[in-house]
């Protein structure tokens, strides 16, 4: 049988949430097919590949030492081996900093169409049809590939995360990986301690409208810790060096999806708005009224953030 393949991307030894959520979107997918939902983990061994089998009925593992770290060389000869040895009709990659690396070099080596940074799919008529942002998330564009192949890139946030369930298959791939040509010689965090907040469940994030460093702290840092979350920030929050880069959300920051987002004092620029957008709940609080932001909340709150945050910390 035809088969949909998420590629499981993991970091220090844990899968990301954006692996849970290919899982999901392959099965969905494969379903409207009428095809297999699988997945394919890259790695020195077969032990993430085990954890992968959690929530998806087939996992190919590719494990060589040469896939102990990742390389876009490495992973699209993995991949390819794998498509080569089944009958892969479709390949999905998290559109992460890895997954925007190697998509488009893996739909060359298999000959098939790619469409990235998508944020749904259907089948019609047994093609599958992809939704995809445009001119910064003002345009919405459905795009679908001519080839009998496709590789796709999906946000974070695209789908929800696909629950544990019963033990899947794990079968091993030979691939002989060679001709690697870039070699990681570590990672450098840009900060001590820097957090990943596209990692969190909740996030409070605040904007201008926070006033100044000393506010920003007393107000969105300390909800944020109150409700066991990460604050984070919009761009102007970390141009005037309020908080750290590593939690700006934004087309220029991170990309979030967290199952609440509080945006206080953010007026909902598209630029901001087009890294969060995703988030399963989202809470805008702003003065005013007209605020680009209430267009795309859950729930809205016009009001003064310093009166409306301290009333909600009261209640919690």
């Amino acid at each position: 049988m035809a088969k949909i393949l998420a590629i499981a991307e993991h970091r220090n030894g844990k899968l990301t949430d954006a692996s849970l959520e290919l899982c999901k979107a392959a099965k969905e997918i494969a379903s409207a097919m009428g095809a297999e939902p699988a997945a394919a983990v890259m790695g020195k061994d077969d032990s993430i590949a085990k954890e992968v089998a959690k929530y998806i009925p087939t996992v190919f593992s590719v494990a060589d030492a040469a896939l102990e770290v990742y390389t876009s060389d490495g992973y699209t000869q993995a991949i390819k081996a794998v498509v080569d040895a089944q009958d892969v009709k479709g390949v999905i990659v998290a559109h992460s900093y890895d997954g925007v690396d190697y998509a488009a070099k893996v739909a060359m080596a298999i000959d098939a169409g790619i469409v990235s940074n998508c944020n749904k799919a259907r089948v019609e008529g047994g093609a599958v049809i992809f939704t995809r942002n445009t001119y910064n998330g003002k345009i919405q564009e459905e795009k679908k590939v001519n080839t009998d192949k496709f590789v796709v890139t999906f946000e974070k946030g695209a789908y929800d995360m696909e629950a544990a369930g019963g033990a899947g298959a794990v079968s091993s791939v030979s691939a002989s990986i060679s001709n690697v040509r870039t070699k990681s010689k570590g990672i450098i965090e840009t900060m001590a301690g820097a957090v990943d907040i596209s990692q969190a469940k909740v996030i409070v994030s605040g904007g201008r409208g926070c006033k100044d460093a000393d506010k920003y702290k007393d107000v969105i840092v300390s909800l944020a810790q109150k409700l066991g979350g990460e604050y984070a920030g919009s761009r102007p929050v970390i141009d005037s060096g309020w908080t750290d880069a590593a939690r700006q959300v934004g087309q220029s920051g991170k990309t979030v999806a967290p199952d609440l987002y509080i945006a206080a004092g953010i007026s909902g620029a598209i630029q901001h708005v087009a890294g969060m957008k995703g988030s399963k709940c989202i809470v805008a609080i702003n003065k005013d009224p007209e605020a680009p932001i209430f267009n795309i909340a859950t729930y809205g709150i016009v009001g003064d953030l310093f009166e409306v945050i301290p009333a909600m910390k009261e209640k919690l």
